[in-house]
Parts: structure tokens; C-alpha cells; sequence
């Protein structure tokens, strides 16, 4: 007897892993641990390495733009394996010290890599698999996430700031490595097949007006309220508190292993409670845990706080993207997910230019702490206000 075909979702799950790692935990996170070793090698200053992780937001929100209209020509599995290489290859690149122009170039490409990668990735391989995988599929793919920030994490204080270039090229490495590794999963012929019908924008109805304000709303703010984790935690550790390099990196790796296991636990806590519950939860302690610093930089404080926003970073994604199915099912996901990513990158790029320039202004940590647990507290507050999903009301 002929047993039946078994759908191979953990290949699928782990090639959405690295793509995940390539372009979120260490296109994007990496930077945190390495912006410290940047000042003291005096290859940037404090104001130029700010602006240097603001080109990467930026890059993040172009990509979020060109990605389907990108896959719609060139086809899903091309984009994301060239995507792949170009984060490498801006990670090689940035091993070389030519200025800041130089460094601004290679990271604005990484951050539209980055975002290529996140809204077509994961999506292409999900369509792939039956729907009862998808769960513990969607859970080791953002894990990749966290996996990234705790490589990043060993890897920058390792080499410190005398070895800067080894930094750079030792993340390239483990870079390639993911790359010849999920390189060929993207290929497979299921893959190239499903593929073309993923890359049409599924036929479902938009988002009921006043829950797709609030949700939009509020998950836009979270894009402000994370922004001095991802983007200056370990310079505020390192030259802010006076903390050594290696305990910047230690910090930044228990925030590497809360985004690892935080959307699965989000998701677990969703299935109990419901999507709407968790997202207004998840917002209220994420900004508890932003605010944390100002209250106190105890140890405990300091690790509550980096497990807690690493934890609810790419848990946010995933609880925000269940509840856009919640409320328009299946059939309307992708269109709202779509328009959901998009406000949420022009937010975070606007933000991470906002935060870079005062900081390089006043050299202060507290306004950016401040700025950030105040966008959560709102974005709580708005969503709160999104109202059950109801059938009659919809847009488009």
C-alpha cells in the first residue's frame, strides 16, 4: 500500500527561517549590537551611525512598497533569492570602512531587502502547505527573527570595535551559509507552481471601516514604540550606562531570545483569548517594558525589559496579522496585511529619522525612551477601540 504524500512543511519552515534571519535578525537587528563598535572605532560618529540605521528604515519602507508589484514581474522565489545576496553582499560590503555615504548606501539596500524578504518569504512557502501546518510552520519561520539578534548578539562583542571588519564579514558568513542552504527550497517545483497564483492578490473583502482604523492606527504607533530597542538599546547600555561591549551583546541576546519565543507564545495566547484580547495586551506590556529604563536600570530591570520588547516585536506581527484574519478571513488578508505593512514601515522610517536626529542633537536616551512607551500607551488605547469583526460592513 502506498502511503500518502506527506506535505514536507519543515524544510518549508526552516527556509522561511533563514530568510527571516537573513533579512530581519541580522539585515535589520544586527546593527543594534554593532552601532556601539561603529563610534569607538571611529568609523561613524554618534549623530552619522544614528543615520546609518535610519537609511535601513528607510530601505525597509521602499521595499514594503515595490515587493508585490516586484514579484508580480519578476516572479516570488527570483526576488527573494536576490534579495538574499544583496544582504550579503551589504554586509561584505560594510567590512570596508569608505565613509558614510558608503555605509548609508549598503544599509538603505538591506533595509529593501529586508522588507522584500518579510512580505514574501514567508507568505510563498506558507501557500505551500496544508492549512492544519501552518500553525507550527508561521512559528519557526519568525523565529528566525530572534535566531538572528542572538548571533548578532555573540558575534559583535567578540570582535569589538579593533576588529570592526571581522564583525561585518563573520555575519556575512553566517549569512551565506543560510543562503546555500534555503537556496534550493525556494525552487523546488511546488514551489515555483503555487508561486504565480500566491503573487495575485486573493479576492476578499477589506477590513470593517472602524476596525481597520484602529488596528492600522495602533499598529503604526507600535512601529514608533519599538524603535529604541531595535535602534539604540545597545548604545544606551554601552555609552549611556557605561556598561562593557560584552554586556550590551548579552543583553541584546536574551532580546534575541524573546523575539524567538515570542510569537509562538503570542500565538498560543491568541488561540486561548482571541486576536483583538491579545494585540491590546501585547501593546500595554510592550510599552510597560519600553518604559521600564526610566523607572529603573537595575539588572532585573534591564533583562525585564529587553526579554519582554524582544519578545513582543515579531510577536506584534504575528498577533496583528491573525486578527486581520479574524476579522476579513482568509479571502482578505493579503490586501489589508499589505496595507497594514506599508503604514507600518512609513512610520517606523519616519520615526527612525525623528529619534536618529535628536539624538544626534542632544545626545540623550530618556526623550527616546519617552517617545516610545508614549506611542505604545496611545496605540493600547486605540485599538482597544476596534470593534468585533461584523459581516454587513465592509470597504472596497
Amino acid at each position: 500500500m502506498n502511503k500518502p504524500a506527506s506535505s514536507p512543511w519543515l524544510p518549508a519552515a526552516a527556509a522561511g527561517m533563514c530568510a527571516l534571519l537573513i533579512g530581519i535578525g541580522l539585515g535589520r537587528f544586527s546593527y543594534v549590537a554593532l552601532l556601539p563598535l561603529m563610534i569607538d572605532a571611529r568609523w561613524a560618529s554618534p549623530g552619522g551611525a544614528a543615520q546609518i540605521a535610519a537609511a535601513n528604515l528607510i530601505g525597509y519602507l521602499l521595499g514594503a512598497l515595490i515587493a508585490h508589484r516586484l514579484a508580480l514581474k519578476a516572479g516570488t522565489v527570483r526576488v527573494v533569492r536576490i534579495a538574499m545576496v544583496c544582504v550579503l553582499l551589504s554586509f561584505a560590503a560594510c567590512g570596508i570602512d569608505l565613509g558614510l555615504a558608503w555605509f548609508w548606501g549598503w544599509r538603505f539596500l538591506a533595509g529593501v531587502s529586508g522588507a522584500l524578504l518579510m512580505i514574501l518569504a514567508a507568505p510563498h512557502l506558507l501557500g505551500q502547505l496544508p492549512v492544519a501546518q501552518r500553525g507550527k510552520a508561521a512559528g519557526i519561520m519568525f523565529s528566525g527573527v530572534g535566531w538572528g539578534v542572538v548571533l548578532s548578539g555573540f558575534a559583535a562583542p567578540a570582535f569589538g570595535a579593533a576588529q570592526l571588519p571581522l564583525a561585518w564579514f563573520a555575519l556575512a558568513a553566517m549569512i551565506g551559509v543560510c543562503v546555500l542552504w534555503s537556496w534550493p527550497q525556494y525552487g523546488k517545483p511546488q514551489m515555483e507552481t503555487h508561486g504565480q497564483s500566491h503573487a495575485r492578490p486573493a479576492q476578499g473583502r477589506m477590513l470593517p471601516r472602524s476596525a481597520l482604523l484602529a488596528l492600522l492606527v495602533a499598529y503604526s504607533l507600535d512601529a514608533i514604540g519599538y524603535l529604541p530597542h531595535t535602534v539604540f538599546w545597545v548604545e544606551y547600555l554601552v555609552h549611556g550606562l557605561g556598561k562593557p561591549v560584552s554586556a550590551g551583546g548579552a543583553y541584546w541576546v536574551v532580546f534575541g531570545l524573546g523575539a524567538a519565543l515570542g510569537p509562538p507564545v503570542c500565538g498560543l495566547i491568541a488561540d486561548r483569548i482571541g486576536f483583538r484580547k491579545t494585540v491590546i495586551g501585547c501593546l500595554a506590556i510592550k510599552g510597560a517594558a519600553v518604559a521600564l529604563p526610566l523607572v529603573s536600570t537595575s539588572t532585573v530591570a534591564l533583562l525585564a525589559s529587553s526579554l519582554l520588547v524582544g519578545a513582543l516585536s515579531p510577536g506584534m506581527g504575528a498577533v496583528v496579522s491573525g486578527r486581520v484574519i479574524e476579522i476579513a478571513g482568509i479571502g482578505g488578508h493579503q490586501r489589508n496585511w499589505a496595507l497594514l505593512t506599508f503604514s507600518y514601515s512609513v512610520l517606523q522610517a519616519a520615526g527612525g529619522h525623528v529619534m536618529a536626529t535628536l539624538y544626534a542633537t542632544t545626545h540623550s536616551f530618556t526623550m527616546l525612551f519617552v517617545i516610545g512607551a508614549s506611542a505604545l500607551g496611545l496605540a493600547t488605547v486605540v485599538a482597544s477601540l476596534g470593534s468585533a469583526p461584523q459581516k454587513g460592513s465592509v470597504l472596497g
